[in-house]
């Protein structure tokens, strides 16, 4: 058997509301929820209701103390502008979607939870983020340091590069942060470096090519959904590197290093791909497979993702793979976020069906459809996500 990242995973609580992808516990009550609204593999690596979503946002009004520190200008402006645009993305991913029940956020006890060896127990009096390596200024920044840098809010998609083919490995969530590149022109980065190092306070440690860290798009994140990164996601800080695979997403981050060489993580180690770039993907997550349905019209629903290049189309099969029908889409939260997508069946004909969904990236690729089994190893599923229902 393949040894993959993921062998620990955590199943958060149930969550009896709206589907939210990403969940590793929902019950077929749940899903068969939005039918009446009208309308296997190896181990592997793992990285609202209404109701709970404003109990979130109410516990992002709980603020940390922050003392003297070496960044302050624009603190507080910084600071109000991006909870206001939390919020404000955490509003617009509740909405649904022309009768597609489907939150495009996923709240932080249904996001999907991997450790390399258990989850990091910090204290914030202790903790440091140390930058070393080749730099021309060491530097050991707190909490407080980095929130005076804040810069950085938004909605990203982080999966699994364990997760099977229509697995719930996946996750949406607001993330808030300062932007690495950012934190390491305070700390000069010198000449000739080839990877940035992470290291977790759990004794995990991944790294990312230096031009991927200095693009922009990676960042530091403390805040999740609006509120302070909950323990079990990485608190107090974690690296958010949109468009690659959560295992490079490193969590309880206590350093960041610099490095001349070809740093190999321990499940590159042991096969898994180094680029770990997000394979495009897609799910039908409405109805659920096995449901028998009454004839009339319903709408089909998922979401499709294709990391840093972007969703073009997605395309519904209601026969096997046989013919293909475009679908609606929904605008992302941002250019790193999941679609939702919907489609509008007159099922007037009786009988069983195999519905398939296939997503194109902005760079003209079909998802690959891969094996029947949908394997992981080594660089990520690959296959087409298919369910089985009846009309009756």
């Amino acid at each position: 058997m393949v040894d993959c990242p993921g062998a620990n995973l955590y199943k958060p609580a149930h969550y009896p509301a709206k589907h939210h992808p990403g969940g590793r516990k929902v019950s077929c009550i749940q899903r068969r929820a939005f039918i009446k609204h009208k309308s296997t593999q190896p181990n592997t690596p793992g990285d609202l209701c209404r109701r709970n979503f404003l109990q979130l946002l109410s516990l992002g009004t709980v603020g940390l103390g922050f003392g003297v520190s070496i960044f302050t200008r624009g603190y507080a402006m910084a600071e109000e502008a991006d909870k206001e645009m939390a919020h404000q993305l955490l509003m617009q991913g509740t909405k649904d979607f022309k009768g597609v029940r489907i939150s495009e956020i996923t709240p932080n006890d249904m996001f999907y939870q991997t450790t390399y060896a258990g989850v990091a127990d910090l204290s914030l009096d202790t903790w440091q983020l140390r930058i070393e390596g080749l730099v021309d200024k060491p530097m050991n920044l707190k909490l407080d340091d980095l929130m005076k840098l804040m810069d950085k809010t938004e909605a990203v998609t982080l999966s699994c590069i364990g997760n099977h083919v229509g697995g719930d490995s996946i996750g949406n969530a607001v993330w808030e942060g300062v932007t690495l590149k950012k934190v390491l022109e305070h700390a000069g980065p010198k000449s000739g470096i080839k990877k940035v190092v992470f290291s977790g306070g759990e004794g995990y440690t991944d790294s990312i090519p230096f031009d991927i860290a200095m693009d922009g798009t990676v960042f530091l994140a403390y805040r999740m959904n609006g509120v302070p990164l909950p323990r079990e996601h990485g608190f107090p800080l974690r690296a958010v590197v949109p468009g690659i695979y959560g295992m490079k997403n490193v969590k309880w981050l206590q350093k960041v290093e610099l490095v001349d060489h070809d740093y190999k993580g321990y499940w590159e180690t042991k096969g898994w791909s180094d680029m770990a770039e997000i394979l495009t993907l897609s799910q039908i997550l409405m109805p659920m497979t096995g449901q028998e349905i009454p004839a009339g019209t319903h709408v089909i629903g998922g979401i499709a993702y294709a990391g840093r290049r972007g969703v073009a189309k997605v395309e519904l099969s209601l026969d096997g793979g046989k013919t293909w029908n475009p679908v609606e889409l929904k605008p992302p939260l941002s250019k790193f976020a999941w679609v939702i997508w919907r489609y509008e069946w007159k099922a007037n004909e009786k009988g069983n069906f195999r519905l398939q969904v296939r997503a194109t990236d902005k760079k003209r690729k079909v998802q690959e459809s891969g094996s029947l089994l949908g394997r992981s190893y080594p660089d990520g599923a690959k296959g087409i996500h298919e369910i089985k229902i009846s009309i009756t």
